[in-house]
């Protein structure tokens, strides 16, 4: 009886822990979701302010044809030329998160979306996807440590028939 009785209250005891851990670990995916969404909206409305208060001094980033640029500095100097300028804007989407088990590192991933106006003033709009990648600090918030993104491929236009 003492056996049935220990198994039961083990069993109870693993049901509870298994079930608490994914509650707490969907609650720091949904607040990843929301901290990279609160990341697009200061890119918004703070440009480059805004951008690098959500990066970390160590982040990185991979472009086209460069050695891999590290630090707060560097990183922030590649996005400076897209965020002061008054013809663009960027947005951005997170659709899904992911946090490791040792609920310090997480990733997003997602889709964005940069405007501009041609020399006729016509909004153009160029998409692509992004991954970012996020340390959790000793306070709880998120800072980016890897962000890089990929254009989608433009659409070609439709050849004429006969052509």
């Amino acid at each position: 009886m003492k056996q049935l009785l220990f198994a039961v209250t083990l069993l109870a005891v693993l049901g509870a822990a298994v079930t608490l851990r994914p509650a707490g670990a969907l609650a720091d995916i949904d607040a990843l979701m929301k901290t990279d969404q609160a990341f697009s909206e200061a890119t918004a409305t703070r440009g480059l302010e805004g951008f690098r208060s959500f990066l970390a001094e160590d982040v990185a980033t991979l472009r086209p044809d460069k050695p891999i640029i590290t630090g707060q500095d560097a990183v922030a100097e590649v996005w400076r030329s897209l965020l002061a300028s008054p013809t663009l804007a960027i947005r951005w989407q997170p659709l899904r998160a992911a946090i490791s088990s040792g609920g310090d590192l997480g990733y997003t991933i997602g889709s964005f979306e940069i405007t501009r106006s041609d020399e006729q003033g016509k909004r153009v709009a160029g998409t692509g996807k992004y991954v970012t990648i996020w340390r959790k600090q000793p306070d709880g918030s998120w800072r980016v440590v890897f962000d890089s993104g990929v254009p989608d491929t433009p659409p070609q236009p439709m050849s004429k028939p006969g052509a």
